[in-house]
């Protein structure tokens, strides 16, 4: 019989947070921390971070649920209210000056969000029990038991369970005289490799309810989980925390899998999930809080497409660039990506969108029954914040050569459909579309069913605040 709750504890090594405690049906259950908008330091070339540098924090918690729990969280700093995000969960909250109360139905994302700010925020992972722990003593299975744990890299060869187990703590680290190599367009030094390795391989699972960690390795550096070439691979259910890159890359691999899994890095690069050249990519159940693209799809070699793609059920926190969408390296076609039933809660740059940026045309991506929350970067914010636009783009489809480009020519932007958005607040937030010339143009879009929470849907494009620029062609705004 499933127990109603699991929890683990922690290993010595982690810091609880100082900003909250959490009960469920009142237990205890330990709080992490976890750097987010580490500070950034300009650079000639490409921005990077000092090796210890400050950063925003955020807490989150893990745990398993059965069966309806009772959440009990009390702020360490005063309050006068509390909101549970996504709004779709439907979570309301009792709320008295020195805690927050809500029952939790079935497993899911949450993120209490206290006076509608979008700092010192906590994070609930909460997740399904699990029913196929794998043994520790299986010959296929390298297991992580609780506690904290090392590894210079590890490359995961066919039929592999690689497990890390609730209250593991694996942290990646570069080899002994691992020095990188300095890059003069880039005026930094790249520390090549990842934390989990999955290459030319098939039947490989990554799973459990541990950590894996980036934090020893310095920017610009190791991708935390690499699936290359690869076949039947499944990633689930652990967390990812303070990427030195890439958290996830799927690259030019096929039916692969990540569900449930959690994603929190606050440094430059650190794209969240990044499906490459790949086929028949399933990504499903996923929280995933990163500072650069939260879950897009690329091309960064010439072949194969990338193609296939399913995204659903996702929360997205994006605190850099894009959330959802196909972007920046398009060097073959993307095409068949849909986006479903996902929740955008916060995006500083764009909340939707497809960026082409080198020659191939990207076409049939689908965004669908997507919300967007009110929370936006605060306007106030200066210092290292201050490069933070005020408002991001709810939508935007750009043709555009930059620095990420290879390609001399650029290519097109072909059918795509957002069907079903809706943002909380008081306005729309802006949208645009641009072309570069005549071979190189967007066509065939269509905007049906956005709107702001309440209202009906727009049918113009002033109405949705649409900048339509030169060489777009075929845009339809449907009710």
């Amino acid at each position: 019989m499933l127990s109603q709750l699991v929890t683990w504890p922690a290993p010595a090594s982690e810091i609880p947070s100082p900003d909250f405690t959490v009960e469920v049906d009142g237990c205890p259950v330990f709080v992490y921390q976890a750097r987010v908008r580490a500070e950034i330091l300009p650079n000639d070339g490409l921005w990077t971070h000092q090796r210890d540098c400050r950063g925003e924090r955020a807490s989150f918690a893990i745990f398993d649920i059965a069966a309806p729990v009772t959440v009990t969280v009390r702020p360490a700093r005063d309050f006068h209210a509390a909101t549970v995000l996504p709004a779709r969960a439907g979570i309301a909250t009792e709320t008295t000056t020195a805690e927050v109360r809500f029952t939790v139905t079935h497993p899911r994302q949450l993120t209490v969000i206290l006076d509608g700010s979008d700092a010192a925020l906590l994070h609930l992972f909460i997740g399904t029990p699990e029913t196929d722990v794998p043994r520790a003593d299986d010959p296929d299975v390298i297991y992580f038991a609780p506690g904290l744990h090392e590894i210079d890299g590890l490359t995961i060869p066919s039929g592999k369970t690689v497990y890390l187990a609730g209250g593991a703590v694996v942290k990646a680290a570069l080899p002994s005289g691992e020095t990188g190599t300095y890059s003069e367009k880039w005026k930094v030094t790249f520390y090549n490799g990842s934390g989990l390795t999955v290459t030319q391989a098939k039947g490989v699972r990554i799973c459990g309810r541990g950590i894996l960690d980036g934090s020893l390795i310095p920017h610009p550096g190791w991708t935390l989980v690499n699936i290359s070439q690869s076949e039947d691979v499944r990633l689930s259910g652990i967390v990812l925390r303070d990427s030195a890159n890439w958290d996830v890359i799927i690259n030019q691999s096929r039916r692969v899998e990540v569900d449930d899994l959690r994603i929190i890095s606050g440094r430059l690069n650190s794209d969240g999930i990044n499906s490459v050249n790949s086929q028949q990519v399933h990504i499903h159940d996923c929280f995933v809080r990163n500072h650069d693209d939260s879950i897009v799809v690329k091309a960064t070699a010439p072949a194969p497409a990338s193609e296939d793609i399913l995204v659903e059920d996702c929360v997205i926190w994006n605190d850099w660039g894009y959330a959802l969408g196909a972007t920046y390296e398009t060097r073959a076609p993307i095409r068949r990506v849909q986006f479903q039933r996902c929740d955008i809660l916060f995006a500083s740059h764009q909340c939707l969108g497809v960026r082409v940026g080198d020659r191939a045309t990207v076409s049939e991506i689908t965004f669908r029954d997507i919300t967007v929350s009110p929370l936006v970067p605060a306007p106030h914010r200066g210092g290292e914040r201050a490069y933070i636009p005020s408002e991001p783009w709810l939508i935007q489809l750009i043709i555009v050569n930059d620095c990420f480009s290879t390609d001399a020519e650029v290519g097109c932007i072909r059918d795509i459909t957002v069907d079903g958005l809706t943002q909380a607040g008081d306005h729309l937030l802006a949208s645009e579309i641009i072309g570069v010339d005549t071979e190189h143009d967007v066509q065939n879009v269509i905007l049906r069913n956005i709107r702001l929470h309440g209202h009906p849907p727009v049918t113009t494009a002033d109405e949705l605040r649409l900048r339509i620029g030169e060489f777009v062609s075929v845009v339809r705004i449907e009710g």
